[in-house]
């Protein structure tokens, strides 16, 4: 009895040392479903999303991981998409749903900056201090939002020697705010998705669209257009945000969210801004040398376009207004933040 005493004892302690170095119980995982609607190799998705959502995956020590899936709707309808829970977490650009975000335009006007990277902190900085109370997100967890460097014209034409050429073109038109100043400017829009331009440009539907230069090649465009017209902080940006699920997000631990807060925000203005500048600066190189055409408006002929143009701010003035927001101070406090973060570049 004595010698099964001490076999048992000797059990014991052998296990009781071996239990710091058994494997613990694995924590559970939770997957967002990320419902991706643009191509899977197109430079948003390799360059912004994928490396972001390993940022996620490293940050919450992998309890939190993001699965892209295809598209569960059209790209207008991802914001309801997840807001309804079909998807647990989508991008959009706001201009394709621009009814339910008047304060965002701000980061769309045109004469600010040309760098996408400085437009998007200050655009976030702005917001975040003059307009988030105004909820415009209400129904999912604003992750972070980001703009396009400056929008150019691109056109299939190759005869642009001025802006009044452009008078009659039909151009695709992503937002609101561009077709104002395409109607302003006498030009014919025609409101679609960025998916859509392929299609509507090689068939004649348009003349030309508002885009930026990488975005040439994303959507296989190098070939149709002949013309880019630009200005000095361009005709306008596109504003686009990455969202999750409300009751998702609140299902994640505090410290999970905290650590996904930390690389979000100003974190995601700033890494999608940035990335998206330098692409945009390698594909004016690369276009420029394959023999696309640039007409730059400047001196007299943009003093004149800013005039002509002057009234799109002040209708952002007084859609804030309305909003309950000091559009002069907010326009104010983001031109100063562009100009300290151009500075400090």
């Amino acid at each position: 009895m004595r010698v099964f005493k001490k076999l048992a004892l000797s059990l014991g302690l052998a296990a009781a040392a071996l239990a710091p170095t058994m494997p613990s119980v694995a924590a559970e995982v939770t997957t967002l479903r990320f419902s991706q609607w643009m191509p899977p190799g197109h430079f948003i998705v390799t360059n912004m999303f994928e490396p972001w959502a390993q940022e996620v995956e490293k940050a919450t020590e992998g309890r939190v991981k993001v699965e892209f899936i295809n598209a569960l709707g059209k790209p207008q309808a991802h914001l309801d998409l997840v807001r309804n829970g079909i998807a647990d977490m989508g991008m959009s650009v706001h201009s394709y749903t621009a009814n339910r975000f008047p304060l965002i335009e701000i980061a769309e006007l045109p004469f600010t900056t040309d760098d996408g990277g400085v437009n998007s902190v200050a655009y976030w900085r702005t917001y975040e201090k003059f307009m988030m109370g105004a909820d415009e997100h209400k129904g999912v967890k604003l992750l972070g939002m980001w703009t396009s460097p400056a929008t150019v014209i691109f056109t299939s034409q190759d005869n642009v020697q001025s802006i009044e050429d452009l008078k009659g073109k039909k151009l695709r038109s992503p937002s609101p705010l561009f077709d104002a100043i395409g109607k302003a400017l006498g030009i014919v829009t025609v409101n679609a998705p960025a998916s859509d331009s392929y299609e509507m440009l090689s068939r004649g539907v348009i003349d030309g669209m508002y885009f930026q230069y990488d975005q040439l090649d994303n959507w296989k465009l190098d070939k149709l257009v002949k013309t880019a017209v630009s200005v000095e902080g361009g005709f306008g940006k596109s504003s686009q945000y990455m969202f999750m699920n409300e009751r998702k997000w609140k299902s994640l631990s505090e410290q999970d969210r905290a650590a996904i807060e930390k690389i979000s925000g100003e974190w995601i203005a700033n890494d999608f801004g940035t990335k998206w500048q330098v692409a945009e600066q390698q594909a004016i190189e690369k276009h420029t040398a394959a023999g696309l055409k640039t007409l730059r408006i400047e001196g007299e002929a943009a003093t004149q376009l800013q005039e002509r143009l002057a009234f799109v701010e002040e209708n952002w003035i007084k859609a804030a207004d309305k909003k309950g927001v000091d559009g002069k101070a907010a326009l104010a406090y983001f031109r100063e933040q562009i100009k300290e973060l151009s500075a400090a570049k």
